[in-house]
């Protein structure tokens, strides 16, 4: 998929999904034999990932750390790395 498609996909700007992809938040496509980016289907649920985080309130470091960078190749489903979580113990 074209830049051009997953911006329309996702709601992100084609300057976003590259600022992503030089911050190493999303991983540089192949290419196309015309020198175009050719985008797998996961990066769209890795951008909206990466989107959601940013309502949320995650800054740029804070998405970066819980994504798995290793496990999303062209052909891979994004890993989503979750923080542990502090327990919560019953008062009383």
């Amino acid at each position: 998929m074209r830049i051009g498609d997953l911006a329309a996909r996702t709601g992100l700007t084609t300057k976003t999904i590259r600022f992503y992809e030089n911050s190493g938040l999303l991983h540089p496509p192949p290419r196309t034999r015309g020198g175009y980016r050719d985008y797998p289907e996961q990066a769209a649920t890795r951008l909206a990932f990466i989107r959601d985080a940013q309502h949320a309130g995650l800054t740029l470091a804070d998405r970066a750390a819980h994504i798995d960078p290793a496990a999303c190749g062209a052909d891979d489903i994004c890993t989503i790395l979750t923080p542990e979580r502090p327990r919560v113990t019953r008062a009383g």
